[in-house]
């Protein structure tokens, strides 16, 4: 145990510990001392001095990087501290250009509270950075933006129309004039949302950049994706993306949550989703928001709520409130992703593949597979994501429910993650309405969807398909758009998400959390096995029914009051063996890509071998995502964490498989139809390239 002690600040003696720092003894205090460049996530930085302190001989040292002594004598608001905490801010000021009129985080920046609390003037110093690029990771520069130039409405004459109508007579004679004229208008918006995917999903202005190293750090140490690089010395000091080819951005969004002055964000979606709240009527479109199961735990901090504190019912209300038309949880997607998960992972254990099955719901880990480890891709489930079978439901079985077009809805996701921004940009994750309509012979108003169609290079006219989700809005994007339209979040009265698509089960909450994935997908598999031994097959799965079970020859895991401790908690890296429906499971639970790296190395070298493995980009999962709300630190993922499970305990219904709205779609949607439950909720993964990282534009 550490030698304890006692040290004196500002005249009082607090208890300290040997190999505790000044900063950290402070904090315990509830003593503040400002600081910028350090975070609890990484090692000492000791770059900004923004947190001098004065000893007893006048020396003034950094508190973040000074180790505490016996007897130490410490002095948090002299003069001499004042004075070299201003200059020292002031120089960051000149590094960093103030674009707080666009910044989501105006309402929630360290500089600005900095310069309140100190009377510092933001401008006084010249911006030395105004001509520093900012960059699109992901974008892909002018060379798609040309190449879709003649998608325009424009190009649209009448030599093309004429190519279209050729294309399918028997199509065309199903279709009014009125509904063809809709799809060219819904033409010039699919163009404009292409060009906003083509821009990418993180934007690093390093013109707002103050070269403090942490998402260098984050990027190397935490995720070991090491993409960032800064460089130079003194005033040439520069951080920048790097030019190695073998090293490529996951989007995981960690360098986002970490730093710590707003210079990295996800590609904005919000200018473009409060355009269609605004013109509704123009544009004849159903708007659906649907919010990710870690959402109702975070969001609250962004309007003073605790952390942790769950606003499920705020958010129902305040997608109303904004005018979302549906109020949908991605947690009812969960259910959906755990009952075909169950379903792959039973089929994996008997059909010889090479193990281990891995999970594939986070889209920076499989991004990170893709580009760092394609041999593993086959290791891969094909379940889709929650939010990407939510936005598939909601654009088939629900459209067809309120009997309107596939093409009618368009779907926002509010995530904690910005690789999700990646996400819905994939072929891999379109409706393909022409399968839909041959596959559930939906009504004749529904071909209507398959006028929407792009040029390819050729010039030839022929996709008809559209993305499963139209927009990723980040926690903090969402939080944005309800302050900026005044929406009273704190104080609104909570109310239910609207049905099918917004019933879910405790099982499905705890996505949200690192291990829950796993610890869903067991339960429900461990049901299936039982199902299989007493109906020799899974029928009655595939078909929805309520089949009846003897719960005595249900292992735990199954039962509806288990907690799987043994793949929850913040470690790295959790092993298990598990019994499911008699079997014995090795499994693995990872959080953080770096510790990913180190697991699949490990499982190359055959150093260790797992039946089933989940794996989740962010640090404990999506409650530690990049898009969740700042400053985060482990305490404050761990509340958030215990919030989930805490929902999960006390659900009524706790299993994928009892949920009765999803046992429904089932039923009488999908009809026992393999082919197409492979079509909706499954998709494949492919080797990926070095993605772009574009200059997109100078600072201004």
């Amino acid at each position: 145990m550490s030698k304890k002690f006692q040290i004196i600040i500002n005249n009082k003696k607090y208890s300290a510990q040997e190999g505790q720092t000044i900063l950290e003894v402070a904090l315990e205090n509830g003593l503040k001392i400002p600081a910028v460049c350090k975070h609890p996530d990484l090692d000492i930085q000791g770059k900004c001095r923004v947190c001098l302190v004065e000893l007893e001989d006048g020396k003034l040292v950094t508190a973040c990087s000074t180790l505490v002594r016996p007897g130490m004598k410490i002095e948090l608001d002299t003069k001499s501290v004042k004075r070299a905490r201003q200059v020292n801010l002031e120089m960051i000021y000149a590094e960093h250009i103030e674009k707080c009129e666009d910044c989501i985080q105006e309402k929630s920046c360290l500089l600005k509270d900095f310069a309140a609390e100190f009377g510092l003037d933001l401008v006084r110093y010249q911006d030395r950075k105004k001509d520093n690029p900012i960059w699109n990771f992901g974008g892909q520069g002018d060379l798609k933006a040309k190449a879709r130039k003649h998608l325009s409405t424009e190009s649209l004459n009448h030599e093309n129309i004429k190519i279209l109508k050729n294309k399918s007579i028997e199509m065309q004679k199903r279709l009014n004039t009125e509904l063809f004229q809709q799809s060219f208008s819904d033409q010039e918006w699919r163009q404009q949302q292409q060009e906003l995917f083509d821009q990418g999903f993180i934007q690093f202005d390093s013109s707002k950049c103050i070269d403090c190293g942490i998402c260098t750090d984050v990027c190397r140490q935490k995720q070991s994706v090491d993409f960032y690089e800064t460089v130079g010395k003194g005033y040439l000091t520069q951080t920048k993306p790097t030019d190695e080819t073998d090293k490529d951005c996951t989007y995981c969004g960690q360098c986002i949550v970490h730093c710590p002055v707003g210079a990295i964000q996800g590609v904005p979606h919000w200018p473009q989703v409060e355009q269609f709240l605004k013109n509704k009527d123009k544009h004849n479109k159903i708007l659906i928001a649907q919010i990710a199961p870690s959402v109702r735990v975070s969001i609250g901090e962004e309007f003073g709520m605790d952390y942790g504190e769950v606003v499920t019912g705020q958010l129902a209300a305040s997608m109303r409130a904004l005018g979302f038309e549906a109020a949908f949880d991605v947690t009812a997607g969960a259910d959906f992703t755990t009952y075909e998960e169950a379903r792959e992972l039973i089929e994996w254990l008997g059909s010889g593949k090479p193990k281990p099955m891995i999970t594939s719901c986070c889209p920076g880990w499989v991004k990170f597979v893709e580009f760092f480890y394609p041999e593993f891709l086959s290791h891969l489930t094909t379940t889709r994501s929650p939010h990407i079978i939510t936005g598939i439901l909601a654009k088939t079985y629900w459209a067809d429910v309120i009997k309107r077009s596939a093409q009618d809805m368009v779907v926002v996701s509010i995530m904690p993650c910005v690789a999700k921004k990646r996400e819905i940009t994939l072929e891999s994750h379109r409706v393909n309405l022409d399968w839909c309509v041959e596959r559930m012979g939906l009504r004749e108003h529904d071909i209507e969807a398959r006028c929407f169609v792009r040029q390819n290079e050729m010039g030839d006219f022929t996709d008809s398909s559209i993305p499963a989700v139209d927009y990723v809005l980040t926690t903090r994007e969402y939080a944005y758009l309800l302050k900026e339209n005044r929406i009273d979040f704190k104080n609104l009265k909570p109310e239910k998400m609207d049905s099918p698509l917004g019933d879910y089960s405790g099982a499905g909450v705890i996505y949200g959390a690192s291990g829950g994935v796993m610890e869903s997908a067991l339960r429900t598999a461990d049901a299936f096995l039982q199902v299989k031994k007493k109906f020799g097959n899974l029928e009655p799965v595939l078909l929805g029914d309520k089949y009846s079970l003897n719960k005595k020859k249900l292992s735990r895991i199954s039962n509806r009051r288990i907690e799987f401790k043994p793949v929850r908690g913040e470690q790295g890296i959790k092993q298990a063996v598990v019994s499911v429906g008699g079997m014995k499971l090795k499994v693995a639970v990872v959080n953080g890509l770096g510790n990913a790296r180190k697991l699949i190395e490990n499982i190359k070298i055959k150093k260790c071998s797992y039946d089933y493995v989940e794996v989740m980009a962010c640090p404990l999962g999506c409650i530690g995502g990049g898009g969740q709300p700042v400053p985060v630190t482990a305490e404050i993922r761990r509340k958030r964490a215990a919030a989930l499970y805490g929902i999960d305990n006390d659900a009524k219904i706790r299993a994928a498989h009892d949920n009765i709205a999803l046992l429904k779609v089932y039923r009488d949607y999908f009809q026992g139809d393999e082919v197409f439950i492979e079509q909706l909720l499954h998709s494949q993964h492919q080797a990926g390239t070095r993605g772009g990282y574009a200059n997109v534009f100078k600072s201004k």
